[in-house]
Order: structure tokens, then C-alpha cells, then sequence
């Protein structure tokens, strides 16, 4: 694989990101200062992963590792002008609550907001984190932190209709608007 990696969009318009860059992102996103070219190859840094006591969790990073290896680490690319992280989840997919699904949800829990037309990201992520938080919790036997602390991972909602663990220093670094942007949108029409 050469330095820089040719992505496509979904009109096959190639974006390139050089190994050499090195992702930088709010809250001090990959202080390490490691290169893009060895974070694509190894998902989660291995200070993270060496810390690792749960089993199953190493293992989701292992299958993450294993996902990106046939073609020499993660390639970025576009899909419907989004940017696709599914090569970089670390752990369980989860299925998005349908728009109809949502609106419920946030009508009982936030005094009918959605049938005010008042739904924000805000709540719907409130809802959607607490649905991945269930899932990686149900998965891995812990009620600890392992999204943002064991992992230094983020919850994305992907406009797939699934939601999953992606590294930090990649959700921060490739900027989105995803489910929650397209929800808010479609819950207020």
C-alpha cells in the first residue's frame, strides 16, 4: 500500500489522506501524536489495548485488527457523501430505533417533543448512547466505562441504521453528520 490512500466517494471522487497526517480532534484526541498511517493499521493504540483486562473487549479489538489487514490498515471512504466507519468498529452493531421508533420514544420521555416538532441530536443521542451502552454491557459482563474510557472510542450512529464503537481519533478527525442530524431532520418536519 502506498503512502497515501486513494478514497472514493459514492460519485468516485478521490479523496486522499496521507499515513503521514496525524489525526488531532477536540478533548486532546491523539496526544500520542501518532500518524495516520500506523492508527488505520493497529484501530485501537496500544497503550489502550495492553490495558485491556476483559477478554471479550480485546477480542473486539482483535476483530477490528483482523477487518482492516487485508488491505494493509482502514481506508476511509464515502458512502452517500458520509464518510463510513463500519471497517473501524470495535465491538457490537446495534440497530437504530426507525424514525417512527424514535418519535415514540422521545414523545414519552421528553413531554411529547417530537409531536411539538422539538426533538434536538441531543435527545435522540441521549437515547441512542443508552442503547449502545446496554448492548457493549450486555456483551462484555461490565458495567464500566468501556466506550470512552477503556477504549477512548465514540458511539456513531451511522445513516446505515446501526450504531457501533469507533475510535476517537478517527470520529473526531473525519468530520460527519450522521443519524442523529438526519433524525432531527426527519422527527421535525
Amino acid at each position: 500500500m502506498s503512502i497515501l490512500d486513494l478514497l472514493f466517494s459514492d460519485k468516485g471522487e478521490p479523496v486522499v489522506v496521507s499515513d503521514s497526517d496525524i489525526p488531532r480532534g477536540k478533548g486532546g484526541i491523539n496526544r500520542e501524536g501518532y500518524t495516520y498511517g500506523f492508527l488505520r493499521k493497529v484501530v485501537i493504540q496500544p497503550e489502550l489495548y495492553d490495558r485491556l483486562s476483559n477478554p471479550i473487549v480485546k477480542g473486539w479489538v482483535d476483530e477490528a485488527r483482523q477487518r482492516v489487514r487485508p488491505t494493509g490498515g482502514f481506508i476511509m471512504r464515502k458512502v452517500n457523501g458520509e464518510y463510513c466507519f463500519d471497517d473501524l468498529r470495535v465491538g457490537p452493531r446495534v440497530k437504530l430505533p426507525t424514525v417512527s421508533e424514535l418519535r415514540s420514544i422521545i414523545d414519552r420521555r421528553y413531554d411529547r417533543a417530537a409531536s411539538r416538532r422539538r426533538a434536538t441530536k441531543e435527545m435522540i443521542r441521549t437515547i441512542t448512547y443508552e442503547i449502545l451502552r446496554a448492548a457493549v454491557a450486555k456483551e462484555s459482563g461490565s458495567s464500566d466505562n468501556i466506550i470512552g474510557n477503556a477504549l477512548d472510542c465514540a458511539p456513531h450512529e451511522d445513516i446505515s441504521g446501526y450504531m457501533f464503537m469507533v475510535p476517537n481519533w478517527a470520529h473526531n478527525w473525519f468530520e460527519h453528520r450522521g443519524y442523529a442530524a438526519r433524525m432531527e431532520q426527519e422527527i421535525n418536519k
